[in-house]
Parts: structure tokens; C-alpha cells; sequence
């Protein structure tokens, strides 16, 4: 085999790999909440607005901590496939274009005032999932099973984020469309989403392939896209009890 042809065989193994990772999430309950329906056809109050982005801030905000933990972890060859999405998320070095403030920006262009957003309630369900999502973005070795890789643990766990974020933003995209903001500079992540999916996904597939961890990123994979049932619910009731 020519080396050029060899090349050409690990790409398309990369890329069936990746196909079958994102077919586990999106074809996993979570991909099917009621939360992205609800979104696609609600027109959404000042009050949903509200409710939806301080409970989405909330979420977003430990995640970003979680991903330099797992950054932390990870061996010199997988760093960079999580640096760069956090570099992303505090701005690419800039602190006026970080995501949480771009965030904010959306919530008061929805006419959201800052006590109102403060006032809004975290629901239950986004606490549970972030109680159970830390021990797979950081996980403790002596709770895995023996001879997980913690880092690839904690690679499945990214993924599973990255690739259930892109649903997230397109659903959430149609529904500030009722408020004229579909276009508003925070669904720039729609497109951002998609990138760091593709990082996610490599990253993944690169423990799988150079450590024998696919069981470690399953494990990492699965168990946060459970959590995402949770995270799901209260963002559904952040919505519908307002």
C-alpha cells in the first residue's frame, strides 16, 4: 500500500468514526426533547427570554470552567483540540466578545432588564445536570473503571456537549426569530458550534485510535447525554412556568 493510499484509508476511518459518534448523541432520547420543539414553535415573551438565558448562562458558565479542567488532563497531543474552544468562549483573547457577555447582549435586546434576569430561578434540572457532569469532565480516577483513560473520559464528555450545543442553538435561533433577533451576533454560534464540533469529534477520535479508549469515551459520552435530559427538563420548565 502507497502512502498516499494509506493516508487516504485513516481518513475515511476517521471519518466513519466521527459519523458514529455523532449518530450515538443524535440518535440518543436527549437529540429528542421536547425543549427543541417547544422552541421551534414558541413565541417566546420577554419573560421566556429571560428564564431561557439566565438558566442557559448558568449551564454554559460551569462548562467553560470544566473544559479548562479537562484541559488540564489531557496529554500534550489532545490539548489544543480543547484550548482552542475555550479560547473561543473568552473572546479569542478579546473580553468584550466573550460568549456570556454576548449572551447578555441578547437578553436585554430581548428587552430583559438585568434585575429581572438576576431574579430568575435556576431550575432543579440544571442543577442535577451540573452535579453529574463534573465527574465526567474531570473525572476521579479511582471512581472509573480500572484502566480508563481519564482524559479520554472526559473527551467523550466534550463531545457529547459540542454535538448536542449545535441543536441547542439552532432550535433557540428560530425561537428569538419571533423577537427579531435571529440574526443577533450570540447565534454566531451556530456556526462556532459546528466548528468545535469537528474539534470534538477529532479530539475523540483520536483516543480511540492512539490510546485503545473507545469504552473510556462512551462512558464520557453516554453518561453526559443522560445528563442532558436533565439539563433539557429545566430548561423546558425555566420556559413554561414563567
Amino acid at each position: 500500500m502507497t502512502a498516499s493510499v494509506a493516508s487516504t484509508s485513516i481518513a475515511a476511518s476517521n471519518e466513519h468514526r466521527q459519523e458514529s459518534i455523532a449518530d450515538i448523541a443524535l440518535q440518543h432520547r436527549c437529540a429528542r426533547h421536547p425543549l427543541f420543539a417547544y422552541l421551534r414553535t414558541c413565541n417566546i415573551t420577554t419573560a421566556q427570554v429571560a428564564a431561557l438565558l439566565r438558566n442557559y448562562d448558568a449551564h454554559a458558565t460551569v462548562l467553560r470552567r470544566l473544559l479548562l479542567k479537562a484541559a488540564a488532563i489531557m496529554p500534550e497531543t489532545a490539548v489544543g483540540y480543547v484550548l482552542e474552544n475555550v479560547r473561543n468562549e473568552y473572546g479569542n483573547g478579546n473580553s468584550a466578545h466573550r460568549h456570556q457577555l454576548q449572551l447578555m447582549q441578547l437578553a436585554y435586546a430581548a428587552a430583559v432588564t438585568p434585575a429581572q434576569f438576576n431574579q430568575v430561578k435556576i431550575q432543579n434540572g440544571v442543577r442535577s445536570y451540573l452535579r453529574e457532569i463534573v465527574q465526567y469532565y474531570c473525572p476521579n480516577k479511582t471512581k472509573l473503571p480500572a484502566n480508563f483513560c481519564r482524559a479520554a473520559v472526559a473527551a467523550g464528555a466534550i463531545t457529547a456537549t459540542e454535538i448536542l450545543a449545535l441543536e441547542e442553538f439552532r432550535a433557540m435561533q428560530q425561537a428569538f426569530q419571533h423577537k427579531g433577533l435571529a440574526d443577533h451576533i450570540w447565534f454566531d454560534h451556530v456556526n462556532v458550534e459546528a466548528e468545535h464540533l469537528d474539534e470534538s469529534l477529532a479530539l475523540a477520535v483520536h483516543f480511540i485510535e492512539n490510546y485503545d479508549a473507545q469504552d473510556a469515551v462512551e462512558l464520557g459520552l453516554n453518561k453526559v447525554l443522560e445528563a442532558n435530559c436533565d439539563l433539557y427538563d429545566g430548561l423546558l420548565n425555566a420556559l413554561v412556568t414563567v
